[in-house]
């Protein structure tokens, strides 16, 4: 894993869907350019020194031109609620990229990408590390306030859309939406990001399809000094935050007891 301690510049905090944010941060070329998309930044909450411990969010997209990095997160707890707070032209202290993440091998051509909520937020950085493939996703969202990024993945995959309400889209679970699409087709590798919840539905339904996983999992340090985050992958204990968040469905223990 290699990572960098670096202090970056907001470029915009806006309000995307309901309690949704999308940050854009300016970011060094040293910082990310051995990024891999399902990695994340780990962001010291400004302003808040009763908050010891850093937020980690996935990142979102990483725009090598311009070279920012954007950031998408839910604003629930203390810190991400400090964090809405935060103005363009403010600084954060920032640890990124941090953790392994998604790998494309070569004959992964057809890729699919399932998720949920904000765990849609990290599968768009799929295409600015790999533009070459097939894509199609399934996106999963509470109801149509919650609804965000649907046109940016639909520039650069066949998008299918589900609700839990069927205010947008399809009613229901995407879940339901890739199950439908594999009785038809088989892709070449699927990737998701979510709760555990969320992976055991996906674990019932992909047969024998390759799948990897980024796991949603409380952090402590986030560079894997407190175990706060450990979880039980092939018969042994390992650090999300530093040996993961990313790994093979079907190493998560939890999935299959």
């Amino acid at each position: 894993m290699i990572k960098k301690h670096t202090t970056e510049r907001v470029l915009s905090n806006e309000l995307i869907a309901q309690n949704t944010y999308l940050m854009k941060l300016t970011c060094s070329e040293d910082a990310m350019r051995f990024y891999r998309p399902g990695q994340f930044a780990h962001i010291e909450i400004p302003h808040a020194r009763e908050l010891l411990l850093r937020r980690p969010i996935s990142i979102n997209y990483v725009d090598f031109e311009k070279k920012e990095v954007h950031i998408a997160y839910n604003a629930i707890g203390k810190g991400t609620k400090l964090l809405s707070l935060v103005r363009p032209g403010d600084t954060l202290d920032v640890l990124m990229p941090m953790g392994n993440g998604f790998m494309l091998k070569d004959d992964m051509k057809k890729v699919w990408l399932i998720g949920g909520g904000i765990g849609i937020a990290p599968l768009k950085s799929l295409s600015c590390k790999y533009p070459d493939r097939e894509y199609t996703a399934f996106l999963g969202y509470r109801s149509k306030e919650c609804v965000y990024q649907i046109q940016d993945f639909e520039s650069f995959a066949t998008t299918h859309v589900a609700t839990d309400d069927g205010t947008f889209g399809v009613a229901g679970f995407c879940t339901n939406l890739l199950a439908d699409e594999l009785s038809k087709d088989k892709p070449d590798v699927i990737l998701a990001c979510g709760p555990l919840v969320f992976f055991r539905t996906l674990a019932r339904v992909i047969g024998d399809v390759p799948a990897f996983v980024s796991m949603e999992q409380h952090m402590g340090c986030g560079t894997g000094g407190c175990a706060t985050c450990v979880c039980k992958i092939g018969g042994e204990y390992k650090k999300v935050c530093t040996q993961g968040p990313v790994f093979d469905i079907r190493e998560v223990d939890a999935l299959y007891e």
